[in-house]
């Protein structure tokens, strides 16, 4: 045991980036804090309830522990004797325990007194005040009794069933992952892209210095006349719509008669710091589109936008119908379908505290000295917004209990991280986070503002979903507003991913339909018919229609390599 320890073990901890493995930059919560502790010290009637209200609750906590542990309602008094024929203790020696209970229970309450006391503080900018909740609630997390280990009853108990081996194991797995800089939430090493994910047939028969064009191959003996483009996000891996053979959105509409194209995005570097939102825009997207154009001879395409991807195909609608546009494509978006996205920034959510001026302020130095944010750091944000599913159940897991993460297809595709350039990353956070210009009508593309309500008769699918901690459906609700076209929204179950990627074999998730657009999310929801199984299938009644009569099927003839291509795994190659 002593071995482990040795000086060799940390030689690395001196080189490794310790910005990346914090979880949150401590600079953006302390600046939170500091300005409501302003608030908070000009209201002294404010400080003198809240101690008075804290000093009551844990009288009243104490006197209920006292209680329990003379009516023994507790298990209070622990037998604490060995069992020779288990050869270990009882399994519920410490899950009784009152001492441990107790601790629960003190957590509890004094985090109950700290969100109530904060809530209390008035005239507070409501921004500020959700900045400030948001830390509270991660601070509660981390000191959650839990992921203490001489206060976690699994880990006590672990530690004696393997007479420390978990400590062992759990100190190995924690150096490694001080290494990486991010906590492991899955075992990595039983996927491989392009076998077990991201595995549907097709080929690349387009590339540029941003993208690459993917088509995939038919698997029907007739497809719908107009093909769709899948435009994923690109601040993450395009694969998250193809999957394994069973999660993935892209088999699952191939397979259905569609001519799939799906864009892969480069991982950026520095060479590309100046990529934003125009070349995204043009060199992608108009790319794309242009490239279908030619190899189908179509004339009318369809869109689905995933997150971002929305918001791209959304901003360039409304360019495409500003009477000032002077670059069309060859081919026209006949539907768009918006998948979890935001248009509407004002109720972002807690995303919305990642892209504030205090949070660039504090990752300036190193967006300008890379040209990139770092996919890591966007990881750790990722995590840190459901931090008790991605940090702390990890956390207890691995280090404490020393087991070791299994394998999950959508894990792996969280950690493939990927970078933002400099441009786009400080696009995202003051046009579209800050200033909600895409709302306003003033964000500007070719110089050509860009306003919503100008698209005409292009019918649109809006789908979110339920629990989504990035794009909260309410706000992403909100952006119906800013159409002038028809709007079918539907409301998944589950969340950001788990809710989008829900095939209909697997009849895991509901969801909601209501045909009349309200003005306000939560009418929407309580007039809101549920259905059994996947919105997948509401979304192909919705779209067939629209696709063309059958055809013969569009065999590739002319490209570049193999799906899932080269981009997809961190490699830039050289533009054709």
């Amino acid at each position: 045991m002593l071995n482990f320890f040795d000086k060799d073990s940390f030689g690395f901890i001196k080189n490794m980036n310790l910005f990346q493995f914090a979880v949150l930059n401590p600079q953006i919560a302390i600046l939170s804090y500091l300005k409501v502790g302003e608030k908070m010290a000009s209201q002294p009637k404010k400080i003198e309830e809240s101690h008075q209200n804290l000093l009551n609750r844990l009288m009243e906590l104490q006197k209920k522990f006292l209680q329990d542990i003379c009516e023994n309602k507790s298990n209070a008094f622990v037998d604490l004797k060995y069992s020779k024929k288990n050869d270990k203790y009882e399994d519920n020696l410490f899950e009784n325990n009152p001492v441990l209970k107790f601790a629960l229970q003190f957590h509890e309450t004094t985090a109950n007194w700290m969100l109530d006391t904060l809530s209390s503080i008035e005239d507070v900018d409501p921004k500020l005040m959700h900045s400030a909740k948001f830390f509270m609630k991660q601070y509660i997390d981390m000191m959650s009794p839990n992921n203490f280990p001489f206060l976690n009853p699994k880990f006590l108990q672990k530690t004696l069933d393997t007479q420390g081996e978990n400590i062992r194991k759990g100190l190995a797995m924690f150096l490694e992952d001080l290494n990486k800089g991010a906590i492991t939430t899955n075992d990595a090493s039983k996927f491989t892209i392009g076998k077990e994910l991201a595995s549907t047939s097709g080929k690349v028969i387009f590339q540029n210095d941003l993208i690459e064009l993917i088509q995939y191959s038919p698997t029907t003996d007739q497809v719908f006349l107009k093909p769709i483009l899948f435009i994923p996000p690109w601040i993450n891996k395009f694969y998250i719509l193809d999957l394994n053979e069973k999660l993935s959105f892209v088999k699952w509409a191939v397979d259905h008669g569609f001519t799939v194209f799906m864009i892969s995005w480069i991982n950026p570097d520095k060479k590309h710091c100046d990529k934003g939102f125009s070349e995204y825009i043009f060199d992608g997207l108009e790319a794309s589109l242009n490239k279908i154009a030619e190899v189908t001879k179509v004339t009318s395409i369809h869109t689905l936008g995933y997150c971002v991807g929305g918001t791209l195909i959304s901003a360039f609608l409304a360019y495409m119908f500003h009477p000032n546009c002077r670059r069309r494509p060859k081919v026209k978006i006949e539907s768009a379908t918006l998948l979890t996205t935001l248009l509407d920034f004002e109720r972002a959510g807690d995303m919305a505290i990642f892209m504030a001026d205090n949070y660039l302020e504090a990752i300036g130095v190193e967006l300008e000295k890379k040209g990139y944010l770092d996919g890591q750091i966007m990881f750790n944000t990722f995590s840190a917004l459901k931090a008790n599913d991605m940090i702390w159940r990890y956390f207890v897991n691995s280090y404490m209990l020393g087991e070791k993460p299994s394998a999950h297809e959508i894990l792996f595709w969280n950690a493939d991280t990927m970078n933002i350039t400099k441009t786009m990353q400080r696009f995202l956070a003051q046009d579209l986070y800050r200033d909600n210009l895409l709302k306003t009508g003033m964000l500007k593309l070719d110089n050509v503002p860009l306003e919503l309500h100008r698209i005409r008769n292009v019918p649109l699918y809006m789908i979110s979903t339920i629990k989504d901690h990035l794009v909260p459906w309410e706000a992403s609700f909100d952006g119906i507003k800013l159409f002038n076209t028809s709007v079918r929204f539907v409301l998944g179950g589950s969340g950001h991913v788990a809710g989008a990627i829900n095939p209909p074999l697997r009849n895991k998730y509901c969801y909601w339909v209501n045909e009349k657009i309200t003005n306000d999310a939560q009418e929407w929801i309580k007039n809101a018919v549920e259905f059994a199984g996947s919105w997948w299938t509401d979304w192909f009644e919705w779209i067939k229609p629209k696709m063309g009569e059958m055809v013969a099927p569009r065999h590739i003839t002319d490209f570049l390599r193999d799906a899932p291509g080269i981009y997809v795994h961190g490699s830039a190659g050289e533009p054709q």
